[in-house]
């Protein structure tokens, strides 16, 4: 701030030293500003007064079983009362960078999900050797979701680990005029790859499998868990995409086999006459089991 006064005080009076031209002076002071005060804004500031940064996550209980669940980062509960089966919160504050989310069932203390995001320069899948780790981690003042679901597996390393957890990034720019925003997921632990479809109709999604969103791109890993240097089209908005498709009103949709294209039974009334809303940002996504009769369809809405 010493260079910023001597500045000030050159433009003010002559000196010793050459007095600066007032344009010049002002243009250097800018320049100064910008370079210095942006610096130190955030260690000059009071912790009080910073503007806390925090991550936007939308907590799904995409369970199989429908018992009530609580979401932590840490040991910090992150919703305010319990999220129950195929529920969403809204988008709440939750730990950047490095975290460690868990799930709790009912009153319950005990960690039904544990797992870490952003912990591994690698991506490392689960196996009876190591736990899942992961460099996607999420990202300050991006929006994302955080899905509970039933493995399909149980895990020889971690037995507690009942249940999966899967972040990915939600991209909540508008979709164009006149269209809605989409995207599809298999949460079914026994289900095969299936397609969405409006009933009857041509597939939207297809090929979709277990734990997976359609047309993400996918990440490649080789036995020591890098992937390629490069992923063409991979960026925060390809995991866990959005499709823009033409909106619909009162429309029956379906699960087919992407295999055999069968229609695959389901539950309630999740895929009867559906509203997609233009300009609007949906998820659908399917969860329960084939094998119990439990399959069943949810569609949740993101707005920030």
């Amino acid at each position: 701030m010493k260079i910023i006064e001597y500045i000030l005080n050159r433009i003010k009076r002559p000196g010793r030293l050459p007095r600066l031209q007032p344009v010049y002076a002002l243009s250097m002071l800018i320049i100064l500003l910008s370079a210095s005060c942006k610096k130190t804004d955030y260690l000059d500031t009071d912790n009080s007064q910073r503007p806390p940064l925090s991550a936007k996550v939308k907590l799904v209980n995409a369970l199989s079983i429908t018992a009530p669940i609580n979401f932590l980062d840490f040991t910090r509960q992150i919703n305010t009362s319990l999220v129950t089966h195929n529920l969403s919160t809204d988008y709440l504050d939750t730990q950047f960078g490095k975290v460690q989310y868990n799930t709790t069932e009912g009153s319950n203390t005990s960690y039904k999900s544990s797992y870490m995001f952003g912990g591994s320069a690698n991506f490392q899948q689960e196996t009876d050797k190591a736990s899942f780790s992961g460099p996607n981690g999420p990202i300050a003042d991006f929006y994302h979701t955080l899905f509970a679901v039933a493995k399909r597996k149980p895990s020889k390393l971690n037995p507690g680990n009942r249940d999966s957890l899967i972040l990915v990034y939600d991209d909540l720019d508008a979709p164009a005029t006149g269209k809605t925003k989409v995207r599809f997921a298999n949460f079914s632990p026994d289900a095969p790859n299936v397609s969405f479809a409006e009933a009857g109709g041509t597939a939207i999604f297809t090929n979709v499998g277990y734990g997976s969103f359609s047309d993400q791109t996918v990440l490649t890993y080789d036995a020591t868990g890098k992937g390629p240097a490069t992923i063409p089209g991979l960026s925060w908005k390809t995991l866990g995409p959005f499709k823009e498709i033409a909106p619909a009103t009162g429309i029956n949709f379906e699960i087919r086999n992407a295999t055999t294209n069968a229609v695959i039974p389901l539950t309630g009334t999740g895929l009867t006459g559906v509203t997609f809303e233009a300009g609007k940002i949906y998820t659908v996504f399917i969860n329960g089991t084939v094998a119990g009769g439990t399959l069943s369809a949810t569609i949740i809405t993101h707005t920030k």
